[in-house]
């Protein structure tokens, strides 16, 4: 039996990568030996971890990134040789930096793996610099989506062997909630961490848009994060508050997605969204920015929803009327089941054996 280690930054936060980090350790669980190796320890873990895996809390406090790296690599190496650890997940950018010097120290298997995308932050020096980095140092990389996976070879003159397209999967149990579509709801949907790159901003301009002309419908807001009281103010100053509400944190949020009519995804970047994964799973329409890599992974334009030219808020607009008018065209959204198989866990899973076997 193989022993694993995903080494993530902070598992008290509600966003996507913590959210994949926990659900790979609760599946590799049944096959291997799972460490959750945690750098910085902001609270407790935001999502629920099988007993089988160990979950080692990171410190308190070290915010500089110099500190952290000291902080981490006699410990790291330590705990590696000790746990006879065999492969590394390292589960985001600035983790993979923390840890890479170690590589050079250990007998394990550095496998970086990219959430994002190479090009939504290419013109970003210091963040490209740091993805070079953890891909020269990591004997494996795994991004989301085969955009990314070609940006990386030809941008970083990698070997094609040494980059793999992994997507996310849909959770079985996210699956098996799916029921009838609500074609009658008048509520729209949408899910994120509220940072900057999620186009909350942008939201609220269309809701101003399009939500006065139609009384009887609402948007539903859900998550949490640094922008929320900002987000809250502008909606506020938009005269909106009795049509958007800003539902906050909710668990397993998406037992509730049946409720509503449509997901609207307006971010600036993604890597492959976990909400639209979930939104196609239980067959509810969606609406998104067609940005640099993600959501043209998951919509097929025009039979489960709308990709909008980035940032085109008069089309965004235009599109969101058109389903709020027509439940037609929301139930043919609906019941259109053409990209399920692309993300089924089991098929997904076997790749990441694959990988880890290697």
């Amino acid at each position: 039996m193989k022993n694993i280690c995903l080494v993530e930054f902070d598992m008290s936060v509600t966003g996507g990568v913590e959210h994949v980090t926990a659900s790979l350790a609760n599946t590799f669980c049944s096959r291997y030996e799972v460490y959750i190796y945690e750098i910085n320890h902001g609270g407790d873990c935001a999502y629920e971890l099988d007993e089988r895996v160990t979950y080692l809390p990171g410190a308190v406090g070290n915010t500089r990134l110099r500190q952290m790296i000291k902080g981490t690599f006699l410990s790291f190496i330590r705990f590696v040789k000790e746990k006879k650890i065999d492969v590394i997940l390292l589960m985001e950018n600035h983790p993979a930096l923390i840890v890479s010097f170690t590589r050079f120290f250990t007998k394990a298997r550095y496998i970086y793996c990219d959430h994002g995308g190479l090009m939504n932050q290419w013109h970003q020096k210091d963040i490209t610099a740091i993805r070079f980095w953890d891909a020269l140092c990591a004997h494996k990389v795994v991004v989301l989506t085969e955009k990314t996976r070609n940006d990386y070879i030809r941008r970083f003159h990698l070997r094609p062997r040494k980059v793999r397209c992994i997507y996310n999967w849909v959770e079985d149990q996210v699956a098996s909630q799916r029921k009838e579509y609500n074609a009658k709801s008048r509520k729209i949907l949408s899910v994120g961490r509220f940072g900057r790159e999620k186009g909350y901003d942008l939201l609220v301009e269309m809701a101003k848009e399009v939500l006065p002309q139609y009384p009887q419908w609402s948007w539903d807001i859900y998550g949490t994060g640094e922008t929320f009281e900002e987000i809250k103010a502008k909606i506020k100053e938009a005269g909106l508050e009795r049509q958007v509400c800003l539902k906050g944190n909710v668990k397993n949020a998406y037992q509730h997605y049946w409720e509503y009519a449509f997901l609207v995804l307006p971010s600036y970047r993604e890597g492959l969204p976990i909400v639209l994964l979930e939104t196609l799973a239980l067959g509810i329409p969606m609406v998104s920015f067609d940005i640099e890599t993600g959501p043209n992974e998951i919509i097929e334009e025009g039979k489960n929803g709308f990709l909008i030219p980035p940032y085109d808020l008069g089309m965004m607009a235009e599109r969101i009327r058109q389903l709020m008018e027509s439940e037609k065209l929301r139930r043919s959204f609906a019941e259109y089941e053409g990209q399920q198989e692309k993300f089924s866990k089991q098929r997904i899973l076997q790749e990441w054996i694959k990988v880890i076997e290697e």
